[in-house]
């Protein structure tokens, strides 16, 4: 009987360490396929990013310009191009009886480069040297600057591309056949179209010479003595508004041929929107152009307010002058202010939390340690959630940037950043 007794009372404990062992496995069976499963959480990844405080506006050129220009007879045939760079007693353009001569010219010229380039990949020396992997790469690089290139309008540069494209295809062709293609053939042939041309060559019946070391345009706007750089206090916004209007601008004569444009410092004014004061003056600023990427730093020299309270006319000042900055009158330009680089933060993902740190009190010169409130976001960190602090350098619409750091209790890169799924006390 008391062998029955504790069997039974064996037997029930036994059943109750199943139970319970079969209720933890359960349990931990349950926390697992949670966590597989549950999407309460919406995460993002703490990634490195870039911001610029920037705003776009139509600038208008002002520098000092001068008008070049010729007897006003015959074809001119330009020998810089425009935003070409020119010294004292350079050849700007040369001047013919019709244009015919100068279709035969430049015909010539193409010829000539042609010819140049035929000959430099059959060079041997050449030949030796290039190997196909290398073309290869070099005609991939080529391809992606003229598609680049065409994209942004740089039509100047495509030509440029195209011609290296094109020499690396003959050269590629003539490697990877051994030899057994030649150009000899074509070479002959350009060599008797241009020794036909050269004998019908013709003088240029007068040329225009370079006076000063400055860059060439070749086509004047009517403005240039009006935007002056010592008239830049002349200009009121009305006026302004007029040039970038195209209005009261000078009929040129026929005989202008194009200005000069001198290496010096020139200005920019057009309108931005300053209601947040976030421009002053004194504030060095990069000027982007959109037509090219280009750009240069610059200087505010002025902000003048307008009748209208979202409207300031800017008056920006640079000394660094390059070929893409004397093309137009107008350009649409992008001012930056500053570049900000750190981690991009969802503003949903934000929240505030009580954190204890080091307080310096300036009175007493004294460090302590205080609870402070501050701006943070929450992190998944495995099953954990950890509340990590922002140093917000950039403030966007729907983002902010903070500052990389490397120290605990600050986000940091490839954090998983909780965007969704928690309340503002980290529920």
């Amino acid at each position: 009987m008391e062998k029955n007794t504790q069997s039974n009372t064996s037997f029930v404990m036994t059943n109750i360490l199943l139970v319970l062992l079969s209720a933890s496995v359960l349990a931990t069976i349950s926390t697992i396929f949670y966590h597989f499963v549950d999407t309460s959480y919406e995460t993002q990844t703490a990634l490195r990013t870039t911001a610029d405080e920037a705003q776009v506006f139509e600038g208008v050129f002002v520098r000092d310009e001068t008008l070049l220009t010729y007897s006003g007879k015959g074809a001119v045939s330009y020998q810089i191009p425009d935003g070409g760079k020119m010294a004292v007693n350079d050849v700007i353009a040369e001047v013919y009886a019709d244009e015919s001569v100068i279709e035969r010219q430049q015909q010539l010229e193409a010829l000539e480069a042609q010819m140049e380039i035929l000959e430099r990949i059959s060079n041997p020396g050449t030949i030796d040297q290039a190997q196909p992997a290398d073309l290869s790469r070099q005609m991939s690089g080529y391809y992606q600057e003229i598609v680049h290139h065409r994209d942004t309008g740089d039509l100047t540069a495509v030509a440029d591309y195209e011609e290296k494209y094109m020499e690396a295809c003959s050269t590629y062709q003539i490697v990877i056949s051994k030899g057994s293609v030649s150009f000899a053939d074509q070479i002959a042939a350009l060599s008797s179209e241009i020794d036909a041309l050269k004998s019908e060559e013709t003088k240029p019946s007068d040329e225009v010479i370079s006076d000063q070391s400055a860059y060439f345009v070749s086509k004047a706007d009517g403005y240039e003595s009006m935007l002056k750089a010592d008239a830049v206090d002349k200009i009121t916004p009305e006026r302004l508004k007029q040039v970038l209007a195209g209005e009261n601008a000078v009929v040129q004569k026929e005989n202008v041929i194009g200005k000069a444009i001198s290496q010096y410092g020139w200005y920019m004014m057009g309108f931005i929107n300053n209601e947040e004061l976030k421009y002053q003056v004194g504030d060095v600023v990069t000027l982007r152009l959109l037509t090219s990427s280009s750009s240069t730093k610059a200087t505010i020299e002025e902000l003048r307010p307008t009748d209208d309270p979202t409207e300031t006319m800017i008056v920006l000042y640079s000394d660094k002058l390059t070929s893409e900055f004397v093309q137009n009158r107008t350009e649409h330009v992008e001012i930056i202010l500053g570049e900000y680089e750190g981690i991009k933060v969802p503003r949903e993902a934000i929240r505030f939390d009580d954190v204890e740190m080091e307080v310096k009190d300036t009175m007493k010169d004294e460090v302590a340690m205080e609870t402070v409130n501050v701006r943070g976001v929450y992190v998944q960190d495995g099953e954990k959630l950890e509340f990590r602090m922002l140093d917000v350098i950039y403030e966007g619409d729907n983002y902010v940037i903070s500052k990389i750091h490397t120290e605990d209790g600050y986000l940091m890169l490839y954090d998983s950043i909780i965007v969704e799924g928690i309340d503002a006390n980290g529920n």
